[in-house]
C-alpha cells in the first residue's frame, strides 16, 4: 500500500494546485481532535440500515462518501437533533426547499452509484444557506464567489453526472475560508495552509481536479491528513485511539461519463434523423453535461437549433464548435446560420472555408455557397456555384439545374444593383461612442455612376469608395454621431436606375445610469381549442405596468406590453430590445401565460401554440440565448406560469446583500418565478403577492432578491398547494453576481 502520511497543525485548508499528472484511485482521510462518539460503515448498497440504528443511538451522519463500488458512511454524536436524507438521480432541489421550511439544513452532499444523496439537519447552527448547480467547475466557482460576497462559507461542494453542487451559508463554526485545485492532491500547499492556521472542511474531486477548502476555527486543534490508495483503515484505528475523530474521507471517484455521453449523443442523432429538432437539442444538451468541450456536440445542437428557426442561438453554438474543433461541417453549420440571419458577406465567407477544408466538395456546398452570393447580388458567381453543385452531385443534379435556371433568367434582365449593410447590420442599434464604423456591400451588374452616403439628411463628405472582396463597391467610414437617433441611407446611381438602400438608424446615447425597460407578455386567449384559455395574464401585465411607471423609474415609453402575441410577434420585440438596449440599461421580462414541460425542457405557450405541436412553443433556450444576447447591465425574468421552474438550475434561502450601489455595478442575469415544474393556478397568489411587496416597498432601492425574501413565504402560506416561488442566476447568460435594483420615484 502506498501511503503518505502528513501531521496537520491546526489551520484552514484550500485547494487549487494544477499540475500534469493525475493521482488515479486515491483516498484521502482527514482527523481532526476530538473525544466524541463516533463510527463509519461501508457497504455496496447504501447503508440505510445501518444509519437507522445509529440515528436510535445518537449518532447523525457527519461524511457520506462513494469509493471502490462501496458507500461509506460516518456517524457521531453532534449538536444535530434530527436528520433526514434524500436519494435521487436529479439533485433534489424541491425536497430540499421542504426541509428548509421545516428547520432543516443542508449538512452533507455526496454523489455515487449514479444517485445524488442529500443529508440534512437540525442543530446544525447555520442561517441563510443557498445551494447552486452548475455544468462547469467554473461557473461554480462563479456561484461561490457571489455568496462569499454575501457573508457566507462552504459548508459541502461535490460533483457528480458532469455537475457541480456547492452549499453555503452563514453560521459555520469557522470562517476566514480559502480553496484551491489541482490535477494532484496537493500536498505542500496544505501543508503551508496548515502553517498558517487553517483546516480542512471540505473535499470533492471532479472533471479530473481534487479540490480542497480551508477554514480558520475559533478554536484551533490539531489534525491529521494521510493520502493512501486503499482505504485507510488502519490510520483511521490509530487516530480514533489517540482520540482524534473522521472529520472529512473521500475517494476521487468520478463515474466514467463516457457510456452516458454516448447515450445522450446518440439520443440526439436519432431525434434529429426522426426530425424531432426540440427533443435532438435535449439530448445534445445533456451530452454538453457531461463533455462540455465536445465540439461535434456543439454542431449539431447549433444545426438543431437552425432547423427548428432558433437561429441566433445556433450561431453561439457554432461559434463554439469552431473554436473547439474548426472542421468543414462546422463552417457549413455556421454559414447557413449566417444565410438564415441575413448575414450574406459571413455566410460567403464561412462556405469559402467550407470548401477550401474540405476533401471530398459536396455539391449542397456549392448551392449554398451560391445562395449567399445571390443574397449579396452577384448572381454570375453563383451560377457558376451551381455548375460545380451539379457535377459534384448528380443525384441532385436536377434540383440544382432548376435553381440554375432561375438565375440565368434573372441574369437576363437589367437589374437594379444590391447594397448590403454589414455596419450596422440591424435596422436599429444604440451606441455610446461619438463615432461608428460604417460599412457596406454594394453589387451591380451595370456600371456604377455615383455613390452617396448621406447622414441625416446630408451627404457625407468622402475621399471616395472602394473595392472589397466579392463586392462591385463598397462604403466603409467612419461617421460623426450627433445626440439621439442618427438615420443612414446609401443612394447608388447607374445609367439604368437609381436604387436607395433601406435606413438604418443608430441611437447614440452617451455613458451614464441608462434606462429602465420592460417588456410584459400577457396570454389569455389560444388559437388552439384543446388549450384553455386564461382570466387574468393581461389585467396583471397592466396593473403590472401601472405599478412600475407610477411608484417606480421606468418611462411608459420603455414599458412594452403584448397582449395575446404569437411567437412571432415575442421575437420580433426581442429583437426590437436586442437593437436598441446597452450596456448602461435595465431589462425586466414579466409573462403570465400557460407553460409546459417537454423532454425536460420548459416552454411559454404564446397564442399560437398548437398543442399537439411543439413549433410555436417558445422554449427555455430560445429566452435564455436572447436573454444573453441583450447588452444590458440587468435582467431580471418573472415567470408567472406553469412549469416555469425550468428556467434555471439552484436553490436559494433567505439572501442577505450588500448594498444597491455595489450590486448595481456588477452585471446579473436572473429569473423569479411562480413556482418550480408545477402546475400553479389561474388566479395567481404569486402575482398578487408580487404586486403587494413592491406597492408596500418604502425604500429608495428594493434588489430582486429582497422582492423574493418578501414575497415567497406570502405564497407558501396563501396558495392552495403551499407552491413555493423560486429565485436564482439564469445560467450561461453572462451573470456576475449582481443585482436587478427597482429603484422609487
Amino acid at each position: 500500500m502506498k501511503t503518505k502520511l502528513f501531521l496537520m497543525l491546526p489551520i484552514l485548508f484550500l485547494l487549487g494546485l494544477a499540475t500534469t499528472q493525475a493521482q488515479n484511485n486515491n483516498w484521502c482521510a482527514v482527523m481532526m481532535e476530538g473525544n466524541y462518539s463516533q463510527t463509519y460503515d461501508n457497504s455496496p448498497k447504501f447503508p440505510a440500515t445501518f444509519i437507522k440504528t445509529q440515528w436510535d443511538k445518537g449518532q447523525y451522519i457527519t461524511d457520506l462518501t462513494y469509493g471502490n463500488g462501496e458507500w461509506y458512511v460516518v456517524t457521531s454524536s453532534t449538536a444535530y437533533t434530527q436528520q433526514a436524507y434524500f436519494k435521487d438521480k436529479k439533485f433534489p432541489g424541491e425536497w430540499v426547499e421542504k426541509k428548509w421550511k421545516e428547520g432543516f439544513d443542508i449538512t452533507k452532499v455526496a454523489y455515487g452509484a449514479d444517485v445524488w444523496v442529500v443529508v440534512m439537519s437540525k442543530g446544525a447552527g447555520l442561517t441563510n444557506e443557498s445551494w447552486g448547480k452548475r455544468g462547469s467547475f467554473k461557473e461554480i466557482k462563479e456561484f461561490i464567489l457571489g455568496k462569499w460576497n454575501d457573508g457566507k462559507d462552504i459548508i459541502d461542494i461535490s460533483f457528480g453526472n458532469g455537475e457541480w453542487v456547492a452549499i453555503l451559508a452563514k453560521g459555520a463554526d469557522y470562517d476566514k475560508q480559502v480553496y484551491n485545485w489541482g490535477n494532484e492532491f496537493p500536498l505542500e500547499w496544505v501543508n503551508a495552509k496548515y502553517k498558517e492556521g487553517k483546516h480542512v472542511t471540505s473535499l470533492a474531486y471532479g472533471e479530473g481536479l481534487w479540490i480542497v477548502v480551508m477554514s480558520e476555527y475559533t478554536v484551533s486543534k490539531s489534525e491529521q491528513y494521510i493520502v493512501s490508495s486503499n482505504f485507510p483503515k488502519d490510520f483511521i484505528q490509530e487516530h480514533w485511539d489517540s482520540k482524534k475523530r473522521i472529520k472529512a474521507i473521500l475517494f476521487n471517484y468520478e463515474r466514467d461519463l463516457t457510456k452516458s455521453f454516448d447515450e445522450s449523443f446518440n439520443a440526439g442523432l436519432a431525434a434529429a434523423k426522426d426530425n424531432n429538432q426540440d427533443l435532438a437539442i435535449y439530448h445534445y444538451t445533456e451530452a454538453l453535461k457531461v463533455n462540455p468541450k465536445d465540439a461535434t456536440a456543439y454542431n449539431n445542437r447549433a444545426w438543431a437549433k437552425y432547423l427548428s428557426g432558433q437561429c441566433l442561438g445556433a450561431l453561439a453554438d457554432a461559434d463554439k464548435s469552431i473554436n473547439l474543433a474548426p472542421t468543414e461541417y462546422s463552417y457549413h453549420t455556421r454559414g447557413a446560420i449566417y444565410n438564415c440571419l441575413g448575414r450574406c458577406r459571413e455566410a460567403l465567407s464561412d462556405f469559402n472555408a467550407t470548401i477550401n477544408v474540405a476533401k471530398e466538395k459536396k455539391g449542397y456546398y456549392y448551392a449554398d455557397r451560391a445562395k449567399a452570393r445571390v443574397c449579396l447580388g452577384n448572381v454570375e458567381d453563383a451560377i457558376t456555384d451551381y455548375d460545380k453543385a451539379i457535377a459534384s452531385d448528380a443525384n441532385n443534379g436536377s434540383k440544382y439545374r432548376t435553381e440554375k435556371e432561375k438565375l440565368v433568367k434573372k441574369q437576363g434582365e437589367i437589374e437594379k444593383p444590391t447594397i448590403t449593410w454589414d455596419y450596422p447590420y440591424n435596422a436599429f442599434v444604440s451606441s455610446t461612442e461619438p463615432t461608428y464604423n460604417v460599412k457596406a456591400c454594394i453589387h451591380s451588374n451595370a456600371d456604377i455612376k455615383s455613390i452617396q452616403l448621406y447622414v441625416n439628411g446630408k451627404t457625407f463628405a468622402s475621399r471616395g469608395f472602394g473595392l472589397d472582396t466579392d463586392c462591385t463597391e463598397s462604403v466603409n467610414e467612419t461617421v460623426k454621431l450627433n445626440n439621439g437617433k442618427n438615420e443612414l441611407e446609401i443612394v447608388v446611381e447607374t445609367a439604368h436606375s437609381s436604387v436607395r438602400s433601406e435606413k438604418r438608424v443608430i441611437e447614440y446615447k452617451s455613458s451614464g445610469t441608462g434606462h429602465y425597460h420592460a417588456l410584459l407578455i400577457g396570454v389569455e386567449n389560444y388559437d388552439d381549442f384543446s388549450i384553455n384559455d386564461l382570466e387574468k395574464p393581461i389585467d396583471d401585465c397592466e396593473l403590472l405596468e401601472s405599478t412600475l411607471v407610477n411608484d417606480y423609474t421606468f418611462e411608459k415609453s420603455n414599458v412594452h406590453v403584448l397582449k395575446n402575441p404569437t411567437k412571432e410577434a415575442i421575437l420580433e420585440k426581442l429583437i426590437y430590445l436586442q437593437e436598441r438596449l446597452t450596456k448602461q440599461d435595465q431589462l425586466l421580462i414579466f409573462y403570465s401565460g400557460h407553460g409546459m414541460v417537454k423532454n425536460e425542457i420548459g416552454y411559454w405557450l404564446p397564442s399560437d401554440a398548437r398543442k399537439d405541436s411543439r413549433l410555436k412553443w417558445f422554449s427555455n433556450s430560445e429566452l435564455r440565448d436572447y436573454v444573453n444576447s441583450i447588452k444590458t447591465q440587468h435582467t431580471l425574468i418573472i415567470a408567472d406560469a406553469c412549469f416555469s421552474g425550468s428556467i434555471f438550475t439552484g436553490g436559494y434561502r433567505d439572501v442577505t446583500e450588500f448594498a444597491c450601489a455595489e450590486m448595481e455595478k456588477i452585471p446579473s442575469r436572473r429569473a423569479m418565478t411562480s413556482g418550480a415544474n408545477t402546475v400553479v393556478p389561474d388566479n395567481s397568489v404569486f402575482f398578487k403577492y408580487l404586486i403587494k411587496k413592491l406597492k408596500e416597498n418604502d425604500t429608495s432601492c428594493l434588489s430582486a432578491e429582497t422582492l423574493y425574501t418578501k414575497v415567497k413565504p406570502a405564497v407558501i402560506y396563501n396558495s392552495p398547494n403551499n407552491h413555493i416561488p423560486q429565485f436564482g442566476v439564469m445560467p450561461q447568460t453572462g451573470d456576475e453576481g449582481g443585482n436587478f435594483i427597482f429603484r422609487k420615484r
